[in-house]
């Protein structure tokens, strides 16, 4: 055999060798890599990296219920103010006053609220002659909760403003009382209603501050009665069960007085709240007013004491 036939036999084995190896190449199984128990190769790790698949984000954290439609409270207040017997002594139980209160949940900024106060416990007579009822009458208030301004600084993001609108039917001058008063029911019903806000400003995650201010109108038998009334209150949260508060009131007479002989009050005190479940429990002591003459001698013929517990949901 010559030189160039064994050139043409080489080159013919080898060309059939590398046809056998593609040929067994193309019928073998795929290899794949052993997956970890609970994974498939979608979910795999990438070979070279460490990264498995994303974890699944954890839960949202449960934030304190906020009122929403169709909730509602109610329950009864017990207050013990300092008041006058039919000899004009003053004592802390003369007088014992029982407010009923409820409120309703139209929409989430939409609170209707309505408070029935009694006398329950009360002096036949006054030295004055009068008789005193233990009906006070009967007020409705719509509560409306302002959409936060977008200008406002973000350490006051959590500040709320409502509007307020009462409309009542009282004895006559009962609508210039405060529950810090005495319930001296006297006097035909006349209607009146009060408008003015409600604000709580968050000072920090522990202490707000709050204030009602509202202008107070109601008819009389010979001329009407107006008053200006400036509820405000300090509160500390000491977590969602315990409630601490210092409480400051400006509360006018008639024809926006503020001086004790014609009826103004300052009121100061303090109270407590605590939240067992559905239920909402309240104790507060105070003076009803730091000014003397007019409703009240003395600062501490003025002392009150009031309870109050209701049933949220």
């Amino acid at each position: 055999m010559g030189p160039s036939h064994r050139a043409a036999l080489v080159a013919t084995l080898s060309t059939l060798s590398t046809l056998s190896v593609l040929a067994g190449t193309a019928g073998a199984d795929p290899v794949v890599p052993d997956l970890a128990p609970g994974t498939t190769p979608a979910t795999a790790p990438v070979p070279g990296t460490d990264a498995g698949p994303a974890p699944a984000p954890p839960p949202a954290e449960a934030g304190p219920k906020q009122p929403k439609r169709g909730d509602f409270d109610a329950g009864g207040q017990v207050r013990l103010p300092s008041g006058p017997d039919e000899m004009g002594q003053f004592a802390t139980f003369n007088w014992i006053a029982l407010d009923l209160k409820g409120q309703y949940v139209v929409l989430d900024p939409v609170v209707i609220k309505a408070t029935v106060p009694l006398a329950v416990k009360k002096p036949d007579t006054l030295m004055t002659g009068e008789d005193p009822s233990m009906i006070g009458g009967a007020t409705v208030t719509l509560e409306a909760r302002l959409p936060k301004p977008p200008f406002v600084p973000r350490k006051y993001s959590d500040t709320e403003v409502a509007l307020v609108v009462t409309g009542a039917y009282m004895r006559e001058g009962a609508m210039l009382l405060s529950d810090k008063d005495y319930p001296r029911f006297v006097g035909d019903f006349q209607p009146g209603f009060t408008a003015g806000t409600v604000a709580t400003i968050k000072l920090s995650s522990l202490l707000d501050f709050a204030t009602a201010p509202v202008f107070v109108y109601q008819a009389g038998t010979t001329e009407a009665a107006t008053a200006v009334q400036i509820p405000t209150s300090t509160i500390v949260k000491l977590g969602s069960l315990l409630k601490v508060s210092a409480d400051l009131g400006v509360f006018t007479g008639d024809d926006f007085s503020f001086r004790g002989s014609n009826g103004g009050r300052i009121a100061a005190g303090g109270a407590i709240d605590i939240k067992l479940g559905p239920i909402v429990a309240h104790a507060g002591a105070g003076a009803a007013s730091l000014l003397t003459g007019g409703a009240y001698p003395t600062i501490s013929d003025s002392f009150y004491v009031d309870l109050n517990v209701k049933y949220a949901k």
